[in-house]
């Protein structure tokens, strides 16, 4: 899987999708026929357009710029380049990702006053509507305008290796971890069966079993939004409006919460490239009391990593395998939603999210939610400069610190 488009609608998040037949989805859909002009340029097209996704719910920017320049979607405060674009006809074709298996593919018309655009936006093997309305004749190229090219794994490696030095200055973060709230979560219980799930499993097989358990009921889509409660209970009502799925930052709250309901310190966690205005993906790290350490777990492709002998990592230590070249091994059911998923496919993605890292500091019952008492915290490596936004640390020791310390 390449990486223009890992994440669209959150800002951090994946982007996975399955192309359809891009014929056969205009006519399946009458209503373009009154968006249907002569044929055209993309400069007919060009201008800044609000649009409405359908499903997945969303609302997004299209910057229209030129032949030269293309098109970029602005969601939120980041900015992202379809890797190809085509006129045919009087449509409009948008595509990203190179994958097939993982294609993306939009299709639109203007109306005749070259004021609104409609058309349909396919994903997963299924083609819903989008419609936009222009909202300037010129396109927005400002603070956002970022377009990257794709970098390989050998490139963000050299990157790691390039910055591979964090700092041990005997800071502390405070973190707290709110463990076994029965009370808040007895609907959930109850629905899953989640005591029978998790009846005799402690430590690592538990945190397994309950990764198993996410990727069985709650599909990724990297194009989702997240419901306006950021909770494991508000999580599962909206994947069962939206059954398409939840992006990383969903799946990883919701694992996060239900280990810490069984007693175990977890937290979710993002990971960033270098490059501001990118696409970041999410993740759960849950602490092993009886290994001593962090675990990673990614519930987007029910996947942990191991080394060779069989040891845990978490991001800290996959961060520096990746710069060291340690040979590295994934569970054996990885996959994402059920197709399998390997160790080379994840290090190919994965490496655009192991050079800094941010996260929160009080993981209670809806702890990403405004007004929930958490502060953010990004580690970047010492030497790397150009952030803003949150609290900043170089010590991995603080930011990586075991629960109660």
């Amino acid at each position: 899987m390449r990486k223009y488009i890992t994440a669209l609608f959150l800002g951090l998040i994946l982007l996975l999708v399955a192309c359809g037949n891009t014929n056969e989805a205009l006519h399946e859909h009458d209503y373009l026929e009154d968006y249907t002009t002569d044929e055209v340029t993309l400069m007919d097209f060009r201008g800044r357009w609000q649009g409405e996704f359908q499903n997945p719910r969303a609302s997004v920017i299209l910057n229209i710029v030129d032949e030269t320049d293309g098109v970029t979607f602005t969601s939120f405060t980041v900015e992202f380049a379809p890797i190809d674009w085509e006129i045919n006809g009087e449509y409009l074709i948008l595509g990203m990702n190179e994958s097939p298996e993982f294609r993306i593919t939009m299709v639109m018309s203007l109306s005749e006053d070259k004021r609104q655009m409609a058309g349909t936006f396919t994903q997963f093997g299924e083609t819903s509507d989008i419609y936009f309305n222009k909202v300037s004749d010129f396109p927005h190229i400002g603070d956002f305008a970022v377009l990257w090219e794709p970098t390989s794994l050998e490139e963000r490696v050299q990157e790691l290796n390039n910055y591979p030095d964090f700092a041990r200055d005997g800071s502390v973060i405070e973190f707290t971890y709110d463990l076994g709230r029965w009370d808040l979560y007895m609907d959930l219980i109850e629905k899953f069966d989640l005591d029978t799930l998790t009846e005799g499993l402690y430590d690592v097989d538990l945190m397994i079993a309950l990764l198993d358990w996410v990727s069985d009921n709650f599909p990724h889509n990297g194009a989702s939004g997240m419901p306006m409660q950021v909770d494991a209970m508000s999580i599962v009502r909206y994947v069962q409006d939206n059954p398409a799925g939840i992006n990383c930052r969903g799946l990883a709250i919701l694992l996060a919460e239900v280990l810490r309901l069984y007693g175990i310190p977890a937290k979710h966690i993002t990971g960033y490239p270098p490059e501001d205005n990118h696409p970041v993906h999410v993740v759960t790290h849950a602490f092993s009391h009886e290994l001593q350490q962090w675990v990673m777990l990614d519930p987007t492709v029910r996947m942990f990593v191991t080394d060779k002998d069989g040891n845990f990592m978490n991001l800290y230590t996959l961060r520096r395998a990746f710069a060291d070249g340690t040979p590295l091994m994934a569970n054996e059911n990885a996959s994402h939603n059920g197709i399998p998923y390997s160790i080379e496919e994840y290090k190919d993605f994965m490496s655009d999210y192991l050079f800094r890292f941010s996260t929160g500091t009080n993981f209670t019952f809806g702890s990403e939610e405004i007004g929930a008492g958490t502060t953010q915290f990004m580690l970047v490596p010492v030497g790397f400069h150009g952030i803003g936004g949150q609290r900043l640390t170089n010590s991995a020791e603080t930011f990586f610190a075991p629960p109660n310390r």
